[in-house]
């Protein structure tokens, strides 16, 4: 199914015109002061893969540069009977400039997600499944994202969200905080949790064969420590 994204109008909140009941005009001035720190400290790149659907990716490709959301976008291509180019993609220059693609020489599966984010300039990174529609909610997300940034924020249904708690586990004593996330719907989290995810695997499955590893890896289980 072709996803079909909003048109989006890139406009400059204005005070005067917006309505926000209980606080004060310094208090707004000073809320979005805290938005655009929170925006530079924890800038992001977007990650896509490909493997089949050209069409899906473009059209989230296209939606995801118009948000002026990000600072990059990776797509990571799976599929190693292609050659990814910008020739696939009806794109013009400012998308291609913006847009790096990396061309893997085998089928990475979900680990892909983690090592794209992981070749990132940016702190953070946004995945999200090419065949998903974020545009309701992304900016939430985001926000979320940046209000506690030392998470792995994601979005899927309640019924995941409740079934998935028996998979998370939590100790103070070692400051352990983990668990499962059904990243595709939509998620942001550090790229340095990227890159100890992937060493964490690494770690502990290196004496498993290729696909069980990637099994493993599909699970998109995120183990993280907090830092702060």
């Amino acid at each position: 199914m072709k996803l079909k994204y909003p048109s989006i109008n890139s406009t400059e909140n204005n005070p005067n015109d917006s309505l926000y009941i209980g606080f004060s005009a310094f208090e707004y001035e000073q809320a979005k002061l805290q938005e655009t720190q929170l925006q530079n400290e924890y800038d992001l790149t977007a990650v896509l893969l490909h493997w089949k659907r050209l069409d899906s990716v473009q059209n989230i490709l296209q939606y995801l540069f118009r948000t002026h959301l990000f600072k990059q976008i990776i797509i990571w291509n799976n599929n190693p009977e292609i050659n990814l180019t910008f020739n696939h993609f009806n794109t013009n220059q400012q998308i291609s400039e913006f847009t790096h693609i990396i061309n893997s020489k085998e089928n990475l599966k979900d680990e892909a997600k983690y090592r794209a984010c992981t070749q990132a300039k940016t702190r953070a990174c946004f995945y999200v499944d090419d065949d998903w529609n974020v545009s309701h909610y992304l900016k939430s997300l985001i926000s979320s994202f940046r209000s506690d940034p030392n998470l792995l924020h994601s979005v899927t249904d309640a019924y995941t969200f409740y079934t998935n708690l028996v998979w998370t586990y939590l100790d103070s004593k070692i400051d352990l905080h983990s668990g499962f996330s059904w990243i595709g719907c939509g998620s942001v989290f550090l790229r340095q949790h990227a890159q100890q995810h992937l060493q964490l695997m690494y770690k502990f499955f290196q004496n498993h064969t290729r696909n069980k590893f990637i099994n493993i890896t599909s699970l998109n289980i995120i183990c993280i420590y907090r830092f702060d």
